[in-house]
């Protein structure tokens, strides 16, 4: 018996489901480890929220400090400069376990170590060169001091590597990943609920409006197989 047009048509949307959720994943799986999603503006325009940046490995050493083109360091995160005296309400009191990405401006070395300088493109000043000088406790008034000389130089063992590749806007399906799964799910759920039940949807344009309408039908065949003369 050979399968009908529907059935046919069903095992090939399953499959190029199938396809589309693979080629989806496959990245995040592969590269899961090395992928970041751009969360904030502070790399804007070099780097836009949404964005999926590739980290790469490089030594300390080749890494290029500038302000125009150096590399864009990706760091361990805001603990090191909190430790060394930087607010945290500077940033929002960001975990400190959080990555940061960043321009390398600038490098130095100290004991045989690297240290860098670092900065976003859309931020006005160096990290961790700003502090307090005075404020109220409900903060009504601040007075935020920036001292160049004293900015803070992150050592080059918070540096977990530079970007090397950018995919604009794809990371929103990091972001939203959860939901995004959700929704496939759910529509493979409804599908087959709905074939267990009998029922077939159909997806009919007409030929006069742009509008799609969706309806439902019963497939009564076999059960109603003995009464000719109803109509479905």
């Amino acid at each position: 018996m050979s399968k009908s047009k529907g059935s046919r048509d069903t095992q090939r949307f399953y499959l190029k489901l199938a396809v589309i959720q693979f080629l989806i994943l496959f990245p995040f799986i592969i590269f899961s480890d090395r992928m970041y999603v751009i969360t904030s503006q502070s790399m804007a325009p070099t780097l836009d929220v949404g964005d999926l940046v590739i980290r790469g490995d490089k030594d300390a050493e080749d890494i290029k400090a500038d302000e125009e083109d150096g590399d864009i360091v990706i760091l361990r995160g805001a603990t090191y400069f909190y430790e060394n005296g930087f607010d945290p309400l500077f940033w929002g009191n960001l975990d400190g376990d959080i990555p940061i990405i960043h321009r390398a401006i600038d490098k130095k070395k100290i004991d045989g170590k690297w240290y860098f300088k670092t900065k976003g493109d859309n931020n006005m000043v160096a990290d961790g060169g700003y502090t307090f000088k005075n404020k109220s406790k409900d903060y009504d008034y601040i007075v935020i001091e920036y001292n160049d000389s004293e900015v803070i130089y992150i050592c080059e063992t918070e540096v977990l590597g530079i970007v090397i590749f950018t995919i604009p806007y794809i990371g929103y399906l990091n972001l939203y990943f959860p939901v995004i799964l959700v929704i496939f799910s759910s529509i493979i759920a409804l599908n087959l609920i709905l074939k267990l039940l009998n029922y077939e949807i159909k997806v009919i344009k007409r030929s006069n409006t742009s509008l799609i309408r969706i309806s439902y039908e019963i497939d009564l065949k076999q059960k109603l197989n003995k009464k000719k003369g109803l109509r479905i």
